[in-house]
């Protein structure tokens, strides 16, 4: 049997079926390996803060006041210590984190996410957490799915294609059992993770993130991630425009506040490496400075507001404890600086709990500020603080859809989805004029790995072969002379092809370039089948381009004869056109023209700048031109 790997691929497809039921066994993994991790962050969380150890732990509940009283402000950095040890024990390739490094994988790896690493990465992104420092679980568990689906793809010797959408799956399924978000989890892998859309791709997505979600949902319940006070629909709080003003200009601020937090991530690794070389000392540091802000806060206000994911202070928000706007100013600033600590000197663990939190608390003061300013709007400071978690996420992550979805799904707050669609538009349409690059991909951009941010329908791979073929071909016979051929044609200075037949079979094609004419035959006597290329695939003029530039792919040709009839063995005289690689590429041009926007600012010279040159007519016109202007 011949493997695809013989022209670039690897492994070999399976149908859609079977590719379902290895994405159902992913999702299970991966709902599995959350349920195990939670528990195993809930553990070291106890035993570090608690002296206890239990393996239950519900981060929506403020942890009590430890019992090592101020020196608790030792744990984050003690738990750093094995943070980086974890880190420094992979090579330096493998060191990215969470979902910039799945992405790398899905479009520079084929889909490969190298399990030991994923998992060292993961571990240490839960003791990062349980320890104190101010990271989520999220990554952890979505690179954990993402290195299950990527190892059972290659166990069973799967596509490139087919391992790429299971590493997907495996991420959404990841994050679905991490949040309880199996829509905003779909929609993440669409947005951020795969390069096809269609049903293919969309049914393992969605089947490992349902069989995730029905996992963690047997052990932790229905319930929603973080509880709202809502009121009915009925009595919605936004009731007029003037009402969607306040949320149009935190929408603008939202985007300077994303731009901000990507910015001083970068500008804090720049000073913990300026400061000194030592990874472990940088990150001491660094977890020094969050163990007093968590101990501050507790001596403050009672609470450990920036230890780990900080959702109960996210849930004091939501629910309306919060409502003082220095208390809410309190926790945007010493979240994000715990954040940017923790991140910038080389913590290993995701962004997006810290989002959600960071702009929930501005939310909060945005809200307050609000009601302050014009208490006629009659507007809700948690109102503000949902519209701010999806903003920021949005901003940050570049995943605008998913911010919507799965703030909705987080909170189930529907009275609130208009300004968070106003929220979140607004806030990536200014982080991205600002900035192009997202918290994932700056990284990825800086070292050469550009990821696409726009996925187009290509009409062109629609279309039926007869609307794609070209007709200009000649049929010859495989024992005419070269010569007499080349002499009996006639130069148009294009290319020429032959369809070449044996017989009533098709025994291959030539291609003919300008200038065929010159040609001479290094041996007398040559004929056309001496020459006859036979790297060509056949298609049918109903069969769509997507399956045909597929087929060449897989065959490694560089044309595609189209034939008509129903013939199971065509004949060469149902050759009825072809379809060359140069056409194709003219095609992909022309349909990418309708969505190729000009650049902001050209950076070659003006004399450079346009494409084609034709003497002549540039003279003919500079001398018409010069004989109409008229005399003064």
């Amino acid at each position: 049997m011949v493997r695809e790997s013989e022209h670039g691929h690897e492994g070999r497809p399976i149908a859609l079926v079977g590719l379902s039921l290895v994405a159902l066994a992913v999702g299970v993994l991966a709902g599995g390996s959350s349920v195990l991790f939670r528990a195993l962050v809930a553990g070291i969380h106890n035993l570090f803060l608690l002296g206890t150890l239990s393996f239950y732990y519900d981060p929506n509940l403020h942890t009590p006041a430890s019992w090592l009283g101020p020196l608790v402000i030792l744990s984050p950095a003690i738990g750093g210590i094995a943070v980086i040890m974890l880190m420094r024990a992979l090579p330096s390739d493998r060191r990215g984190q969470g979902v910039s490094d799945i992405i790398d994988a899905i479009y520079y790896r084929e889909g490969r996410v190298r399990t030991i690493s994923a998992f060292a990465k993961s571990f240490a992104a839960g003791v990062q957490s349980a320890s104190g420092g101010s990271v989520g679980r999220e990554a952890a568990i979505v690179q954990i799915g993402a290195a299950l689906a990527s190892r059972l793809s290659r166990l069973l010797d799967l596509a490139q294609w087919q391992r790429m959408t299971l590493v997907a799956a495996g991420a959404a399924a990841g994050l679905a059992g991490a949040f309880n978000a199996p829509l905003g989890s779909i929609v993440f892998a669409i947005e951020l993770m795969l390069p096809e859309i269609s049903a293919r791709t969309l049914l393992p997505v969605t089947i490992a993130t349902g069989a995730s979600t029905f996992v963690t949902r047997f052990y932790y319940g229905m319930q929603p991630t973080f509880l709202v006070q809502t009121v009915m629909a009925t009595h919605l709080r936004i009731a007029g425009v003037l009402g969607l003003v306040p949320f149009l200009l935190f929408g603008i601020l939202l985007g300077f506040a994303s731009w901000s937090m990507i910015a001083v991530l970068g500008w804090a690794e720049r000073q913990f490496a300026r400061i000194t070389p030592n990874p472990y000392l940088q990150h001491i540091v660094g977890m020094l400075i969050v163990g007093v802000l968590s101990y501050g806060t507790m001596v403050g206000t009672g609470h450990y507001f920036v230890a780990g994911p900080s959702y109960a202070a996210l849930q004091d928000m939501l629910r309306g404890d919060v409502a003082t706007l220095g208390f809410f100013a309190l926790i945007f600033a010493a979240k994000l600086l715990a954040t940017v600590l923790t991140l910038g000197s080389g913590g290993s663990g995701g962004v997006f709990s810290a989002s959600l939190v960071i702009g929930a608390a501005f939310g909060g003061v945005m809200g307050t500020v609000t009601m302050l300013v014009a208490p006629s709007l009659g507007v809700d400071v948690t109102d503000f603080c949902i519209v701010g978690m999806a903003g920021m996420l949005g901003g940050t992550t570049g995943a605008a859809i998913t911010a919507i979805v799965m703030v909705f799904e987080l909170t189930r707050d529907y009275n609130v989805i208009v300004p968070m669609i106003l929220g979140v538009t607004l806030a990536l349409s200014v982080r991205r004029a600002v900035l192009p690059e997202s918290v994932y991909t700056l990284k990825l951009v800086k070292k050469g790995h550009e990821v696409p941010d726009a996925l187009q329908a290509n009409t062109y791979r629609i279309r039926h072969a007869d609307k794609a073929m070209a007709a200009d071909f000649e049929l010859r016979q495989a024992a005419e002379p070269l010569e007499e051929v080349i002499a009996s044609l006639e130069e148009t200075g294009k290319p020429l092809y032959l369809v070449i037949a044996d017989g009533a079979r098709i025994k291959g094609y030539l291609r003919l370039d300008a200038g065929f004419k010159l040609w001479q035959s290094r041996e007398p006597g040559m004929t056309l089948g001496d020459l006859a290329r036979t790297d060509f695939v056949l298609a049918r003029p109903v069969d769509a381009m997507f399956d045909v530039i597929g087929r060449l792919a897989r065959r490694g040709g560089n044309l595609a004869i189209v034939v008509r009839g129903a013939r199971r063995i065509p004949r060469a005289d149902d050759v009825s056109g072809y379809i060359a690689l140069d056409t194709m590429g003219a095609a992909v041009i022309s349909n990418a023209r309708a969505y190729s926007a000009p650049p902001t600012r050209n950076p070659f010279p003006i004399l450079y700048r346009r494409r084609v040159v034709r003497p002549i007519r540039f003279w003919r016109d500079k001398l018409r031109g010069s004989r109409s202007e008229p005399e003064t």
